[in-house]
């Protein structure tokens, strides 16, 4: 009941593997061995191609390369009854007339293609990819078509006739967490923090450099110089190669408060004035807008950063904080995390298991309200004050309420789609031909 993107590197892979071993389906590879029927649905079959190529996905999925033979069993017969299950609904879905457009399906399946050309580098190496699978485009195409279909229909049915809100009363959900207390998953222990983000400084001299050589890019732009051609002259992004261009991207992607507001602010084919980010001073043109989507262009000039300096600064704002500063105002002042800043620098809880080690040991023993000493990151330093700690504990109704909710719809839904197939067994012909 999952969404049916199709990705080459997973299951898509695995079933070009398969037509490479077993041949397509229905296809005779003379001298090869042929694929075989493990279970037929009135006049459909599933094939041990089909049946293999699940199997790896779950596998890949769990990121394993093998189960132990107890468990392996239990995991073959989900996957040959899910199959049986998705066969079925699909057969189902044909006789009570459910349709699904052809051009929807070609469009998905010619999306799936192109960005899988994508992913591994283009037409040339996709086809490579086809070769030595032993399968052409076409043959591909045909089997995601196939696949995609299926997908549609059991989709169309499933919303007609088991999709919907599963109605869960507060009376059910007090009783599933009484009855459930000591196996539900407790509430892990969590720390409460403020941070200043200090990010990686230039010494004035260096930023005086780069503020006169991104003036003076900005002059020969004023005299009539071709912005992409500039960027590939002058630019020190990666980008340079190709004009300074950024493609199409939501702004927000960016995670980059002033190269957004700076976007923001433009008309297409307007160049800004030089923006300071983390990366250095940007020239960024907006070539054209699209949607929620813009075009863009950009020139950066880097400065050179020194970590002695960027140090020697976070350190000072520490010590005017463990001196009697209020921390709050000095993150308003100092922090470049723009996602807590005007907060006063307020993270809030934190699960300590997913804090890096190289963290923990700099809070480890701070008591609340302390300063931690500086942390040293890629990019910069933080400014830590611990705020609150919190044991494990179990978690109260109320907070387990909304998740507990969402897990009673999800078996009720379970169960009305286990039913619902069952009694398509009772009306269609199945025959599972191996023994698993």
């Amino acid at each position: 009941m999952k969404g049916s993107k199709i990705i080459f590197s997973t299951a898509a892979a695995a079933a070009v593997l398969a037509a490479a071993v077993y041949g397509a389906p229905g296809e005779d590879r003379s001298g090869e061995v042929i694929d075989r029927v493990v279970a037929v649905v009135e006049d459909k079959a599933i094939l041990q191609s089909e049946f293999d190529m699940e199997y790896q996905r779950i596998l890949m999925q769990q990121q394993k390369e093998s189960l132990p033979p107890a468990e392996e069993r239990e995991k073959r017969l989900e996957v040959m009854d899910a199959l049986v299950a998705n066969l079925l609904l699909s057969i189902h879905a044909e006789k009570t007339g459910i349709e699904v457009p052809e051009a929807e399906v070609d469009g998905e399946v010619e999306r799936a293609v192109e960005e899988n050309m994508q992913a591994l580098g283009g037409e040339g190496a996709f086809i490579k990819e086809l070769e030595k699978a032993g399968i052409t485009l076409e043959q591909l195409k045909a089997m995601w078509k196939e696949k995609v279909r299926s997908m549609r229909l059991v989709d169309g049915l499933l919303r007609t006739e088991i999709r919907g809100s599963e109605q869960v009363t507060d009376n059910e959900i007090r009783d599933y967490y009484r009855a459930n207390l000591d196996q539900l998953e407790k509430r892990p222990e969590t720390i409460s923090l403020a941070q200043i983000l200090v990010l990686m400084r230039a010494p004035e001299s260096a930023d005086l450099k780069a503020r006169e050589r991104i003036a003076a890019i900005e002059k020969v732009l004023a005299e009539g110089a071709d912005f992409a051609e500039t960027a590939k002259a002058m630019s020190d992004g990666p980008s340079a190669q190709f004009g300074g261009n950024l493609g199409y991207i939501k702004l927000e992607d960016l995670e980059n408060p002033q190269f957004e507001e700076a976007v923001r602010g433009l008309f297409v084919g307007q160049v800004s004035g030089p923006v300071l980010t983390e990366h250095g001073y940007h020239l960024i043109k907006l070539e054209e807008v699209r949607g929620d989507e813009v075009r863009l262009r950009h020139i950066l000039v880097q400065r050179e950063i020194d970590e002695a300096t960027t140090e020697a600064f976070a350190e000072g704002i520490r010590r005017q904080i463990i001196d009697g500063a209020d921390f709050g105002e000095m993150a308003l002042l100092y922090s470049e995390d723009w996602s807590s800043k005007e907060n006063g620098g307020l993270v809030g809880e934190v699960e300590l298991t997913k804090l890096p080690d190289f963290f923990l040991e700099a809070i480890k023993d701070l008591a609340d309200g302390q300063i931690a000493p500086l942390i040293r990151e890629p990019k910069g330093f933080r400014i830590i004050k611990v705020l609150g700690h919190a044991e494990e504990r179990p978690y109260t109704l109320d907070e387990a309420r909304d998740g507990l909710r969402e897990l009673i719809e999800r078996r009720k839904l379970q169960e009305k789609y286990d039913g619902y197939v069952e009694s398509l067994k009772k009306i269609y012909h199945v025959d599972v031909k191996i023994t698993i």
